[in-house]
């Protein structure tokens, strides 16, 4: 692993739990009277309806997702602390239409028509990075999860095709305040969190300290398999200070730290899944799946004036990952025995800096509300990846008691490749209010990106400039305070392959093209949340065999999906109240072509890969008195293609989920029941014959308290 001295190394966790305890022990300094404003996405206060509060992830401007031509959500941490999760997987999926689930160790999203790591980037606190992104596993340490569903590009640039998700951190706003989560599931899974903030210096300096651990000896690495045993840290720090009445300056560390054992599917026997298998693993026991990652950011919030604000973000980002795996299982008939091939050892090394600046200005343009946002980032991404390509090693090992071995390779490790991307952005959005209760909101976006890559082995070198414009225009009609109808058109790129490792045989081609058109509506009451919308999004330019010449790949290929989503947020009487949101799609290939025994095949009306056309999600609660509640949830999943041919399908699924929650003098205790009837079902595909199953019945207990 490298090191870099201008990221701070040391132990973090040990440093996060002593400084939150020496703080919950020491008395609390009051927050000054008068506190220089903070960005938008802050909740102060009785938290309003997710609605009611603007999202970074959706728009940088200061107007809430009720009035905004968009679909978004926030997620915040009162929301994820009443069902008792805790997890990433649990935020998004009270996302509508969201299926999210692990493969390789990194979180792929179905959304849209769209599944894979690059369709919905993470950003961390509004800022992302090219390429390949990994996540934390918890959402402890973040005071809201955002999500933006459909073209992103305004928000998140390039590779931003299905929607953008925004992990934002406490703040170090000055308020005293202290939260404690302990957590004890299923085999032996220990979660443990902590948190705190104040002031000191008479209020001069403001301080936020999260901390988060999580911990099995046995399963749940990013599967349920015997041998998936995993350990997760997590620390968010911030430090603020007002320099004058109009200038407040941060800076704040993030380190996460997710080492744990791989698992990569479950071989398919003659199409299907045998119960016999469920708990078995087949990697190797020696495997390894590893992510370090460091954040620093440094910024300057200026708000001279009521209709004047700017900020300025210097940020850093350090990542080590290292991954040593059989990945791929394919079971034989004619011997029973079960072929691993796919022995991968990689690693990457990535270091990105940069900074993004905005000012917004709010002003009367053509005697009209108006609010205009202009901004600008740069950005350069250093990233080496090193492999024993080209994995040639395969052995066969027993279906049901495998002798798992350890790890092969007929190759030696070797430092593989060196990318070097350089980003260039400016953006601007309008907020223009045309009459009494009509509003027109437009954004544009330039990015310019300089790919440089040397491959190391052979000494060749490449590179490539990518230059895309993206756009969202959208009007929106509020016939009261609670109500707006909207429609909206938005676009967005993506380059053809991995961008940071992007080989030279995608280096001619151009960027993939997507456009989305929508309609919704969305209410927001004091009782009552409900959004309905409706969309076309198509994504043009994929890579696709000639049919004339097999062997060439040509940019033609498109994709496309239409739907519907719908939210629900309601009491029904005193005692009970119901969320809900379901999504109905149509996702087909346009025209798509690939080579099947050296013949072009069109794929034209195939299912793409891992989309479910079906996704609903039903939670019920009934309180039986003023401290306790029960909740039972239902949630569906439709069938989704598990190849292009659609010759194979991961079948539908649905899993019901039970909490019992206990508001006690000491904190709040909770029960979570996770897919009570133990239910056996896949995810995603991996590879041509496995598939990743999902979780086994599962329980947790957890206590938390906030003072």
């Amino acid at each position: 692993m490298s090191s870099d001295v201008s990221m701070l190394r040391l132990n973090p966790l040990a440093a996060a739990v002593l400084l939150t305890t020496l703080a919950l022990a020491a008395p609390a300094q009051a927050a000054p009277a008068e506190a220089t404003a903070l960005d938008a996405i802050e909740v102060k206060g009785q938290a309003p309806s997710p609605l009611k509060r603007a999202a970074r992830a959706a728009s940088r401007l200061d107007v809430p997702l009720l009035q905004q031509p968009i679909s978004a959500e926030v997620i915040d941490a009162d929301s994820l602390r009443s069902r008792s999760d805790a997890g990433f997987l649990d935020a998004l999926e009270q996302a509508p239409g969201l299926v999210p689930a692990y493969s390789f160790g990194v979180i792929n999203i179905s959304g849209r028509g769209f599944s894979g790591v690059f369709n919905s980037p993470i950003l961390f606190d509004g800022v992302r990075y090219p390429g390949w992104q990994v996540t934390p596993r918890l959402t402890l340490n973040y005071q809201q999860v955002e999500v933006l569903r459909g073209p992103a590009a305004l928000t998140a640039g390039q590779g931003s095709v299905a929607g953008a998700i925004n992990l934002v951190p406490r703040r170090a706003d000055g308020r005293a305040g202290s939260n404690v989560y302990l957590g004890y599931g299923r085999y032996g899974t220990t979660t443990a969190a902590v948190g705190s903030g104040g002031s000191v210096a008479g209020g001069g300096l403001a301080w936020r300290l999260d901390a988060s651990h999580q911990q099995s000896g046995a399963r749940g690495s990013f599967g349920y398999a015997r041998d998936t045993s995993f350990e997760f840290r997590h620390i968010n720090a911030e430090l603020a200070a007002p320099v004058t009445d109009s200038l407040r300056l941060s800076l704040a560390f993030e380190h996460f730290l997710d080492d744990g054992e791989g698992y990569f599917g479950t071989p398919l026997i003659n199409g299907r899944i045998e119960p016999s298998q469920r708990d078995i693993n087949y990697n190797v026991i020696d495997d390894a799946i590893r992510m370090d990652v460091d954040w620093l950011r440094a910024r300057a919030e200026w708000q001279p004036s009521e209709s004047l604000r700017a900020s300025l973000v210097l940020f850093g980002n350090r990542e080590d990952r290292y991954y040593r795996n059989a990945e791929v299982n394919t079971w034989q008939p004619a011997t029973g025995l079960i072929r691993r091939s796919d022995y991968l050892e990689i690693s990457h090394d990535q270091k990105l800096r940069g900074a993004v600046a905005d000012l917004v200005w709010t002003h009367r343009l053509f005697g009209r509300e108006h609010q205009l946002v202009f901004g600008l980032q740069a950005d350069r991404n250093d990233h080496d990846r090193g492999s024993d390509s080209p994995f040639r090693f395969n052995d066969a090992i027993d279906l049901l008691d495998p002798v798992r071995g350890v790890y092969t390779s007929l190759d030696a490790f070797l430092p593989r490749t060196a990318t070097d991307i350089e980003q260039r952005s400016v953006f601007v959005e309008s907020a223009l209010d045309l009459a009494p209760r009509w509003r027109l909101i437009s954004g544009l976006r330039h990015d310019r990106s300089e790919v440089d890559s040397l491959n190391v082995v052979s000494g060749l070198r490449f590179d490539k400039r990518y230059s895309a414009g993206s756009y969202r225009l959208g009007l929106s009609f509020s016939p009261s305070e609670q109500t707006t109808l909207y429609g909206s058109l938005a676009t967005s790129s993506e380059a053809p392959a991995q961008i940071t490792t992007l080989g030279l045989a995608n280096a001619n081609f151009d960027l993939t093209d997507s456009e989305q058109v929508e309609i919704g509506i969305k209410h927001s009451s004091e009782r009552i949340d409900w959004t309905l919308a409706v969309y076309d999004i198509s994504r043009t330019n994929l890579l696709s065999r000639d049919p004339e010449d097999p062997n060439r790949l040509i940019q033609v290929g498109e994709q496309a999906a239409r739907g519907i989503e719908a939210s629900l947020r309601m009491p029904l009487g005193e005692r009970l109240r119901v969320e809900a949101s379901a999504a109905v799609l149509d996702a087909k290939f346009e025209r798509f072509d690939e080579v099947v025994g050296g013949v072009a095949v069109s794929r034209r009306g195939n299912d793409p890969v891992a989309v479910p056309e079906r996704i609903g999600t039903l939670w019920t609660y009934f309180s039986a008195s003023q401290n306790l509640e029960l909740g039972l949830g239902l949630r569906g999943v439709g069938e989704s293609a598990a190849n292009t041919a659609n010759t194979l399908y991961l079948p539908g699924y649905a899993t019901v989920d039970a909490l019992l929650r206990y508001d006690a003098p000491i904190g709040r205790i909770s029960l979570r029941l996770r897919n009570l009837d133990d239910r056996i079902y896949a995810t995603r595909p991996y590879g041509a014959g496995q598939f990743m199953l999902g979780e086994p019945r599962w329980y947790e207990l957890t206590w938390q308290r906030s003072f």
